[in-house]
């Protein structure tokens, strides 16, 4: 970032919460300008396709252009898992949104640096490297996650998961980042890695889901609270499972790069600086 008018940025409240994007390099101005007319069209019709979605049947028509492509992303994605419950259809639209603001920004013009973040979803573009200034931009977790795949990381999404995320999951794991081609790829993955990691004596959720959407997506699907103490033995299995997943998927072409936290133990994925993951709480990785 070479000087103050080469970065810009802008937010507009979407739903699950707001869209934030940054750019930098000689075209940001345009770049950010063009992601917002994106999202301004984006939200036409979100609200209807997010209700469509959130009932699950891959029998709709979304209105929107990213809804359509959250729906065809998560076809392909439940192909590739298998026999594996595959998470609810909703969770692919954040992610799908964030391609869409990034495609927009991208055919703006020439940058060094883009990103687009909703909820748990982050598409993003780097020309070279990417610096620390760029990833201030970035919720902490993301832009830490960012930081470890590398100085030169190209395109593409992350997304994070786990029990304390927006959308719930039927897994333990305290954090699951994933990187993949797209951000609606990543949040699809990183969906499916969560729910992979199972606890059998974690307890049931029976917490009040206040985003309606998301509540009518879980009705069917397992969901499961924060545990306390788990023995040290159970935490690598759990983890190993979702590891197990993650080879699968990767195998597969769904994902690059994931890395897994639960109760101060991690496991990695592909290449990664697991010790640039301060905001893990991991102490020791495998």
């Amino acid at each position: 970032m070479l000087s103050l008018d080469s970065y810009a940025e802008k937010s507009f409240e979407l739903w699950p919460g707001a869209v934030r994007f940054a750019a930098s390099g000689p075209d940001a101005h345009e770049a950010v300008e063009a992601g917002l007319g994106a999202v301004r069209e984006i939200a036409e019709s979100l609200m209807g396709d997010a209700d469509l979605m959130s009932r699950g049947s891959f029998d709709i028509i979304p209105r929107g252009s990213a809804a359509r492509q959250a729906l065809e992303a998560a076809r392909s994605f439940g192909h590739a898992l298998g026999a594996q419950v595959p998470p609810p259809l909703l969770v692919a639209l954040p992610g799908a949104v964030c391609d869409e603001v990034m495609r927009a920004m991208r055919h703006a013009g020439k940058l060094s640096f883009a990103a687009a973040t909703l909820g748990d979803a982050l598409a993003f573009h780097v020309a070279g490297v990417v610096l620390p200034s760029d990833l201030v931009t970035l919720p902490l977790v993301m832009g830490e996650f960012v930081q470890a795949l590398g100085p030169r990381i190209g395109e593409g999404g992350v997304a994070l998961a786990g029990v304390n995320r927006h959308f719930p999951t039927s897994g333990v794991a305290d954090l699951v980042a994933v990187q993949a081609d797209s951000a609606v790829q990543a949040a699809l993955a990183a969906a499916a890695l969560s729910d992979a990691c199972v606890w059998p004596s974690a307890k049931k959720s029976t917490t009040r889901i206040n985003d309606p959407f998301v509540a009518r997506a879980y009705e069917t699907h397992a969901r499961v609270k924060a545990t306390g103490l788990m023995p040290p033995e159970d935490i690598w299995e759990v983890l190993s499972k979702g590891v197990k997943r993650a080879g699968t998927l990767r195998e597969k072409r769904q994902l690059q790069t994931c890395a897994f936290g639960l109760k101060g133990r991690g496991r990695i994925v592909g290449p990664l600086a697991g010790d640039r993951l301060l905001r893990f709480g991991v102490s020791e990785w495998r």
